[in-house]
């Protein structure tokens, strides 16, 4: 029995069955499951040095310039920042609704991959997470410097996506629907950096001072890490407030 193109069932997978087996098969006939690639990719999932702290890094070269535009580059960052948070949130409003197990674990993808990555990924997949966040802050460097913005979107696919789709923690569509969430967070919060209600609430975090240059090292410090350690808190904090009902 054929599956469905489209399927709306969590154990099933994603959406667009097809368009995703078609991809992951072409890219696997092209670079097929090695031990060299995959350690390659290891590599990149796991050393944030070359993934996460670039983008942490080119964040703070910016917000550490001093001239004319250094206001005018720090909103631009606390934007970028505030677009990754409001993408992380429309994350969690449309992840229940979409998405299904990783391909490595979803029965009519598991014969794309060798038996040792069955088990590899989530619950649900959808979407990338990883690409959402640094293509989030990525994108949002446009207005400042638009190749480095552009090289950084560039090392986000090559670097954050497409090992995680190599070895079956995610799906083509996941990394389009991180694309999608980004961009509309990303035109959301410039739209609202435009107005005049936007402009004052920028100019007001600008003025914590010394409270905004902690708040920004912790900021970048997480996006270097992954976040891991905001999971880990946000873990500990939701087990002990299970305990208590």
């Amino acid at each position: 029995m054929p599956v469905p193109i489209i399927s709306s069932t969590f154990a099933a997978g994603p959406w667009f069955y097809e368009i995703n087996h078609r991809l992951l098969a072409l890219l696997f006939r092209l670079f097929p499951h090695t031990d060299a690639r995959m350690n390659l990719a290891q590599f990149f999932i796991e050393n944030h040095l070359v993934s996460g702290w670039l983008f942490a890094a080119a964040c703070y070269v910016f917000w550490s310039i001093r001239d004319d535009r250094t206001g005018w580059r720090r909103a631009k960052i606390l934007e970028a920042s505030a677009a990754c948070i409001t993408a992380a949130i429309l994350m969690l409003a449309v992840r229940p609704f979409i998405g299904g197990l990783p391909p490595s674990r979803a029965p009519e993808y598991q014969q794309l991959f060798p038996p040792y990555l069955w088990d590899f990924g989530s619950g649900n997949s959808f979407p990338s997470h990883s690409t959402l966040v640094y293509l989030s802050m990525a994108a949002g460097l446009w207005p400042i410097n638009r190749k480095i913005s552009a090289i950084l979107c560039a090392w986000v696919f090559l670097a954050v996506s497409l090992p995680r789709v190599y070895i079956g923690g995610h799906y083509p569509t996941d990394v389009l629907g991180s694309i999608v969430i980004a961009a509309i967070a990303l035109w959301a919060v410039w739209r609202l950096g435009a107005t005049s209600w936007g402009a004052h609430l920028l100019d007001w975090l600008k003025s914590w001072g010394l409270w905004l240059e902690l708040a920004m090292f912790l900021w970048l410090f997480e996006l270097g890490e992954g976040f891991r350690s905001t999971l880990e808190i946000a873990k500990f904090l939701i087990r002990h407030a299970l305990r208590m009902f």
